[in-house]
């Protein structure tokens, strides 16, 4: 099977990197992967973006990583290739080869993504910081209010080689080429979906993450730790602090709740 050529080609970066990591990898440089929390109420469907930053200069051509999440939360039922990874490499390398982005979700709570293209010329490969992928799904029906799933950012736990039964730990994202290999450090911000409250839910008070009648700088530090994990607001928290409208939590909600507190907006403001 033509996809058997990634994963054995990721392999051998994946493995390089372990036995010689001083010869291979690139002093200093750090490639972020991070998802996107969104909340969606139960039984509706939901989108969910992969982002890149930090790409080298350089580009990367090999990269592979797992996202787990929680099935009694969410069903996936999709995941596509973003902009920076859909850079026209298929059309160059024929239909019979295997596809650059390729991503298996055939296993419940398991999607394992690699990226993958021989051709030299970097134009093909990933360049620029930007959105990787794009997952979909369903929420589930018996979902309730304030349940909530991440999406974890991790290795695929395949074998290294076909000649080792040891345990790949490792995300790969590598320049491979014919004059060698370069692989980066990598580190990840875990995605998540927050169940809501449907359309019933109102907003109490605009910009009131904590939900305790009052919009002050505790909620912009509550809507801040949401985002970096550490917190998870309520479903009526996330209603209030959807401040953007855009029916999503992110950290231009806290920073335009902070600017209502100095009178720079009026809660809420436009998408």
């Amino acid at each position: 099977m033509k996809v058997r050529k990634i994963v054995a080609a990721l392999a051998a970066v994946s493995m390089l990197a372990a036995v010689s990591a001083q010869a291979v990898s690139a002093a200093g440089e750090t490639v972020t992967i991070k998802g996107e929390q969104v909340t969606a109420a139960a039984g509706d469907t939901f989108s969910l973006t992969v982002e890149l930053s930090g790409v080298p200069s350089t580009g990367i051509n090999a990269l592979e990583f797992n996202l787990a999440y929680d099935t009694s939360v969410v069903t996936v039922t999709g995941v596509t290739a973003g902009a920076v990874a859909d850079k026209g490499a298929d059309a160059v390398e024929g239909y019979a080869d295997a596809p650059a982005f390729y991503a298996n979700y055939a296993t419940a709570g398991s999607i394992d993504v690699t990226y993958s293209t021989g051709l030299e010329d970097s134009k093909y490969w990933i360049t620029s910081d930007g959105v990787f992928l794009t997952v979909t799904g369903t929420v589930s029906e018996n979902a309730k209010a304030g349940d909530s799933t991440d999406f974890t950012i991790g290795a695929i736990g395949r074998n290294v080689n076909d000649e080792s039964s040891d345990i790949n730990t490792d995300i790969v994202a590598a320049a491979l080429t014919s004059a060698g290999v370069t692989t980066y450090a990598t580190k990840t911000t875990a995605g998540k979906v927050t169940v809501g409250g449907g359309t019933d839910l109102e907003v109490t008070l605009w910009g009131d993450a904590d939900v305790d009648g009052d919009c002050d700088i505790i909620d912009v530090i509550a809507v801040n730790k949401d985002q970096l994990g550490s917190y998870t607001l309520s479903a009526q928290g996330a209603k209030n602090a959807d401040v953007n409208q855009n029916s999503k939590m992110e950290y231009g909600d806290a920073v335009n709740i902070m600017k209502s507190l100095v009178d720079l907006v009026v809660l809420p403001v436009q998408a």
